[in-house]
């Protein structure tokens, strides 16, 4: 079928809120910029195989992916290879990156360090976005659920 290609939900999902005015003001009040990229996981892939892409890219990036208890979309500011940082013990090889988000939403930032990086990291967990549909409209709006 000419014109059409596949998709993943977490892809739609940001789609929907990059192009609703709330989700891009919600993301804006934590750093996004409009042409930032976006790397999309899934939340039980491997933290080191998701900084692999994130490093492919001019860093920082959001990287989004779902709560798999509901659905609502996590985003995550991610500024890799901070030399500025103080070197941390690097996490797990198994963590997760839907671990990373659980570690950084408790904080405002999280310094982390992956062991194929010298250099320490820092991301910022953005409040899960929950997107709905009324009367044709798109809205999004910041969960006032605790993520842990």
């Amino acid at each position: 079928m000419p014109g059409r290609f596949v998709r993943s939900k977490i892809a739609q999902l940001v789609s929907e809120i990059i192009n609703s005015r709330q989700g891009r003001a919600q993301l804006s009040a934590h750093g996004w910029v409009h042409g930032m990229p976006i790397v999309i996981a899934q939340q039980d892939e491997q933290l080191s195989d998701v900084m692999s892409l994130v490093a492919a890219h001019q860093p920082p990036v959001l990287v989004a992916t779902t709560d798999p208890e509901n659905g609502d979309l996590w985003f995550m500011y991610v500024s890799i290879g901070c030399v500025t940082l103080q070197v941390v013990e690097p996490l797990p090889q198994n963590t997760s990156i839907g671990e990373l988000y659980r570690l950084a939403s408790q904080s405002s930032f999280l310094t982390f360090r992956i062991d194929q990086m010298t250099a320490s990291s820092v991301v910022h967990a953005i409040a899960p976005q929950h997107v709905r549909h009324h009367a044709g409209y798109t809205t999004v709006e910041a969960s006032t659920s605790r993520t842990v």
